[in-house]
């Protein structure tokens, strides 16, 4: 009897050895087939690339000579911009009078800008334009008397046209500042517009805030022509 469940314990082993051996070479067959489909296409891939890469190499040379002959041939109208700084004030600012500045373009193309006595800023191209104002104030020590708390700050650009009655304001900024010994503030306004050509912009300020101005540095008036009409 013992020795009839080892003879069938030992057939049962034989068995399930021969199943686990089948298994290991079907295991064995499928890592082959995919190594070698792996190796087939890694082959495809990079003979593909190999083969893209001169016709590609030569599209992109032709294409660069082109756009630089383009460039040499035919300067682009668009970029053109205006960098410009307040002068120094000695005197009472009025209302009335628009800030003087100076161009300081430095690197700057402003071939379609030109400031007429130092108060006026001249478009001669119609287009869109990005217009960008700084107005930096600086409270120095005994600047402020005891009685007054706050300031108020008054920041606008007004443009002038032939097709306008009356000088109209493009951008108004209206804030309030702390009157405190060495106190800093600033207003900026930016905002893209579209211009015509003979547009003259003007900045001006309130009187109240004229002398807290840091007319040194921290303020500027930038235009810059983002797009330029064909019309």
């Amino acid at each position: 009897m013992a020795q009839t469940e080892m003879l069938e314990f030992g057939v049962e082993q034989g068995q399930m050895l021969q199943v686990f051996m089948r298994h290991c070479q079907t295991m064995k067959r499928q890592e082959t087939r995919l190594r070698l489909a792996t190796a087939v296409l890694l082959a495809t891939f990079f003979a593909t690339l190999v083969w893209l890469q001169y016709p590609r190499h030569n599209n992109t040379e032709a294409f660069s000579t082109a756009h630089q002959k383009d460039l040499k041939t035919e300067e682009s109208p668009l970029g053109h911009s205006v960098h410009l700084e307040p002068v120094r004030h000695t005197d009472a600012c009025s209302e009335q009078h628009p800030i003087e500045w100076v161009d300081v373009s430095d690197g700057y193309d402003s071939q379609n800008f030109k400031l007429e006595n130092q108060t006026v800023l001249h478009i001669s191209t119609k287009g869109l334009y990005l217009i960008n104002l700084r107005i930096s104030y600086r409270i120095a020590h005994g600047q402020c008397k005891p009685s007054t708390e706050h300031l108020s700050l008054v920041v606008n650009v007004t443009q002038q046209h032939r097709n306008y009655e009356i000088e109209r304001e493009i951008i108004i900024a209206k804030e309030s500042m702390i009157c405190r010994d060495y106190w800093l503030q600033s207003i900026t306004l930016n905002r893209a517009i579209m211009l015509e050509a003979g547009t003259n912009l003007r900045v001006r300020i309130n009187k109240e805030s004229c002398k807290f101005v840091s007319w040194v540095k921290n303020s500027h008036l930038d235009v810059s022509s983002l797009v330029l009409a064909a019309f």
